[in-house]
């Protein structure tokens, strides 16, 4: 398998049942020297696992991979649909005849429109970790700036002082865009989820959880990750008012 925008390989045990090579590919020096040392310390049996600097756009090694994974929006990264079209060019090119394409995007971070501060504790994120109490301090805000979407991270005291503040930029990249240019590339697609929880799927959904790959492939594991997520009962919300009208009702 192949992983565009791998950072620090943290998806990786994932796969390392299944697939005998993983490459993981990524901009960042930082990430990918601690995935190195992650995974030299807890090494994998039966799996090769390579990471490799490089950008999604440009990435070339004459390779067809099984399996090529675009996870966490990462393709929001890219500016323009000059460099998306790329990427999945890129994918495209390095995909095996019955392979598949695999992506987990959403056009914004979080939230579609503006938010201000709010408390970690209270947003979607707090149904993502096993203790939320360690949210306890940290508030998030969302702004628009045309096609940027600017997300902020803080945490401040019980005093209200503001002891660490980030600052995260993406770019809006609509799924029907998305979907649009897979169709341009020759590339058939096929929605899994928007979002999902105990009750599976939700016409509320802005997510696009699916694959790609090339038409007559015919393989699709739509029925087996349904049975997953309804057997798991878990919820992974992608946008902020879908998990704050959940609360409401849950409270």
């Amino acid at each position: 398998m192949l992983e565009f925008g791998c950072g620090m390989g943290r998806l990786f045990p994932t796969f390392v049942d299944g697939a005998t090579e993983i490459v993981g590919v990524d901009i960042s020096d930082e990430l990918l020297l601690k995935g190195k040392q992650y995974f030299e310390k807890n090494s994998v049996d039966n799996t090769d696992i390579q990471f490799v600097n490089g950008n999604m756009c440009s990435f070339a090694n004459n390779k067809k991979y099984d399996l090529i994974v675009f996870a966490l929006s990462v393709l929001k990264h890219l500016a323009n649909d000059t460099e998306r079209m790329q990427a999945l060019k890129t994918a495209k090119e390095h995909l095996s005849e019955d392979g598949l394409i695999v992506i987990d995007h959403t056009a914004l971070l979080y939230a579609d429109g503006p938010v201000d501060w709010t408390p970690a504790s209270q947003s979607l994120v707090a149904s993502w970790v096993a203790e939320p109490e360690i949210l306890q301090g940290y508030q998030w805000r969302k702004t628009l700036d045309g096609a940027t979407d600017i997300l902020e991270w803080r945490y401040q005291d019980t005093q209200q002082k503001t002891l660490f503040e980030v600052k995260f930029t993406t770019y809006r990249y609509d799924i029907e865009a998305l979907t649009q240019h897979l169709e341009e590339l020759g590339l058939y697609h096929e929605l899994m989820l928007t979002e999902w929880g105990v009750n599976g799927l939700s016409d509320k959904g802005k997510r696009f959880i699916g694959i790609a790959g090339f038409p007559g492939n015919g393989r699709s594991p739509r029925e087996r990750l349904l049975e997953k997520v309804k057997r798991r009962g878990e919820k992974l919300w992608s946008n902020h008012e879908i998990a704050t009208e959940e609360m409401l009702q849950v409270s």
